[in-house]
């Protein structure tokens, strides 16, 4: 696949071990695992460009609190669905009346919580469009991952939305830590992605008393899933992107397996 891995700590020589988890489902993929406590780290194609998918409503959410934090938005701006705002995919806004009013913050629940395209979009209008969240991304340090074009509205002849493994992870390590924004609005952001509803990827596998706070996306022959994951013992950020995939279904199944692999691995008490 010419894979690249770096491991360190309770990951040092189990690289082979995610190959193998990674290899039935065939593909592509980016990993990241990063143990908010420094017990191991795992990186596969970390710095690899992947379709975004719906992974990049993180960054778009974080662009979103930082506006409202400068002072250019409010979370209580209010929002009028048009009927040209709406847009295909996943959402319920597309089945709503034109002129339903929502609110900032009701835009962004929806954009993550049910993913929704017409939602997403609208947030990115309520906060100044396109070239906002790459400032934003840019200014966190952020050097290949692109928001392109807006939610189900695709330029056929220009780049796609983009992200890397290495720098979502590097978001959600921020928000899990409270250190990349206001640890209000971090605190905020993590409870919006623990709500999140689409559970058949990072959470499936999961044992007792585990929790993620995730983002997922899905393209034809593509499935995401990016979140923090907490547990007795356990803190870490986990990445999981794909593309080319023979099959999406076996995809969601291999994400499930590949974070319940790190989540028993980082689970354990070296010391025992």
């Amino acid at each position: 696949m010419g894979d690249s891995i770096k491991t360190r700590g309770f990951f040092q020589g189990k690289g082979e071990e995610l190959l193998d988890l990674l290899r039935p489902a065939g593909g592509e993929w980016g990993i990241v695992i990063d143990d908010l406590g420094d017990k191991g780290f795992l990186e596969l194609n970390g710095n690899k460009k992947f379709l975004a998918a719906s992974v990049i409503k993180i960054p778009i959410m974080m662009a979103a609190f930082d506006q409202v934090r400068l002072g250019h938005s409010r979370l209580d701006d209010t929002i009028v669905l048009r009927k040209e705002d709406k847009v295909g995919g996943s959402g319920v806004l597309l089945e709503l009346h034109n002129g339903l009013p929502l609110t900032l913050l009701d835009a962004i629940h929806l954009m993550i919580v049910v993913s929704d395209n017409t939602a997403t979009n609208l947030v990115i209008d309520a906060i100044g469009g396109i070239d906002v969240v790459n400032r934003y991304m840019a200014r966190r340090g952020l050097k290949d991952s692109r928001l392109e074009n807006y939610l189900m509205k695709p330029n056929p002849e220009g780049p796609r939305n983009s992200v890397t493994p290495a720098e979502v992870a590097y978001l959600l390590r921020g928000i899990a830590t409270c250190s990349i924004d206001n640890p209000g609005d971090c605190d905020t952001m993590y409870k919006i992605l623990k709500r999140q509803q689409y559970n058949e990827k990072i959470p499936w596998n999961l044992p007792a008393g585990g929790e993620c706070a995730h983002k997922t996306g899905e393209l034809r022959g593509v499935t995401h899933d990016a979140g923090i994951v907490r547990g007795p013992g356990v803190n870490f950020v986990i990445v999981c992107l794909s593309q080319n995939l023979p099959s999406t279904r076996e995809g969601d199944r291999t994400i499930g397996q590949v974070a319940k692999w790190a989540y028993d691995i980082l689970a354990q008490n070296p010391e025992a």
